[in-house]
């Protein structure tokens, strides 16, 4: 079984699930206090069957978790085939995120600009507050910049997690060559212990509502100690990808009933980890995502090396929602906020909201086809043009000295 290739297409099967997920979360939020009892009541429903194994098609930060797992799975085998230099590494990398990230924000800067002050009467604050800040220059500048810390609610507001996503990348090579040269646990223990101080400094910060250094002050989800929190999920994926080896092969090993064993393991914490973390006191997000970290690592390795899930995953619905899974996320809180402002009061909710789920899938593939893909052909051209300079800069050194002192015996 061929599962220690460089590439396992059932993995894009699980971020494009895990990108539905997300879409499927927010649009019951929609729900979340509703005018209309009908839909009030059905929000209500989805909130006692998420203490039912039905919440993994809705479960919206343990996918973002699964993301983060997931790229450091990728981005080390990207490391480890030596088919890019680092400089070329960050290069590609940040092309790569920034390319579809600036379109989307583009975007949602024109439609905050345009519904300034619409308020969607009869829904809830959660998606009220998303496009009512008025569009400032400093606001731009933060997007822009996008490794600050700001409040990412303001045009687009999935893209907290690409902020750590993107900062994260720039610092992957060092969590790479950890991973490579440390035993698995020497290599995840310092990571460990930063999430564990991280959570030490946020927890008293929440309760009291204090603002201290390394957390903003609005859209707190960018905060830096985020960052350093997440690292362990980039470490994690990467040690994943070192030892896949024989962690598939030790996998493929095992009796059935105890891989059957291990998948009820899987759903269990993805599902309910969290809240079983509230047990210990520790109920803000970063504890809360320990066990999702163990739950997305599981799932990684079940998708790789059971046949049958493998099998599923690599199929054709599967794979296609992996090929659109970044513009799928990126793109579908812009559909679901033009189509609310524009259309709500004038259709009803329900049928609104399964045209939003219709027209994010329309508008992800297109961008997918002209964003995307552009955008990736010219993360490899960057990193192309910087081993073609790498490769050239000891000539023009070279050449650089040689004008010098020629320039130094004329004078």
């Amino acid at each position: 079984m061929p599962v220690a290739s460089s590439r396992i297409h059932a993995f894009d099967s699980l971020r494009g699930l895990a990108a539905v997920s997300v879409l499927v979360s927010h649009l019951f939020l929609v729900m979340q206090g509703q005018a209309n009892a009908a839909y009030a009541r059905f929000f209500d429903w989805t909130r006692m069957a998420a203490a039912t194994p039905l919440h993994v098609f809705w479960q919206g930060h343990a996918a973002v978790v699964v993301f983060y797992v997931l790229s450091g799975f990728v981005l080390y085998l990207l490391l480890a085939g030596a088919q890019v230099s680092m400089p070329a590494y960050v290069a590609k990398r940040v092309v790569r995120l920034y390319v579809p990230y600036l379109a989307a924000i583009v975007l949602g800067i024109i439609g905050a600009h345009a519904v300034i002050g619409d308020t969607l009467i009869g829904f809830n604050g959660w998606i009220n507050k998303f496009w009512s800040w008025p569009v400032t220059w400093p606001a731009i500048g933060a997007h822009l910049w996008f490794l600050g810390q700001f409040n990412a609610d303001r045009y687009d507001f999935t893209i907290w997690t690409l902020v750590h996503e993107m900062r994260i990348s720039l610092v992957f090579p060092l969590i790479f060559l950890m991973v490579r040269r440390l035993r698995w646990w020497a290599a995840l223990m310092p990571f460990l212990v930063a999430s564990v101080t991280m959570v030490a400094l946020r927890q008293p910060a929440e309760r009291e509502a204090m603002h201290i250094a390394g957390f903003a002050a609005h859209g707190g989800l960018t905060a830096y100690v985020y960052t350093v929190h997440y690292l362990l999920a980039f470490a994690l994926g990467a040690s994943l990808a070192a030892h896949r080896e024989r962690l598939f092969a030790a996998y493929a090993n095992l009796p059935g009933r105890t891989r059957v064993l291990l998948g009820v393991l899987t759903a269990t914490l993805y599902v309910y980890g969290g809240r079983a973390m509230h047990v210990t006191g520790l109920t803000t997000m970063m504890p809360y995502d320990w066990p999702l970290m163990i739950a997305a690592a599981l799932l990684l390795v079940t998708a790789a090396a059971e046949p049958g899930v493998r099998r599923l995953l690599e199929s054709g619905p599967g794979l296609y929602l992996g090929r659109i899974s970044y513009s799928l996320y990126l793109f579908h809180p812009l559909v679901l906020l033009a189509m609310l402002h524009v259309f709500a009061g004038h259709v009803p909710l329900g049928w609104l909201l399964a045209a939003i789920l219709v027209m994010s899938f329309v508008i992800s593939d297109l961008a997918h086809r002209t964003i995307e893909q552009p955008a990736v052909a010219l993360s490899r051209t960057a990193a192309a043009r910087v081993e073609w300079l790498r490769a050239r800069w000891p000539a023009m050194r070279a050449r650089a000295a040689r004008h010098a002192a020629t320039f130094d015996r004329m004078g």
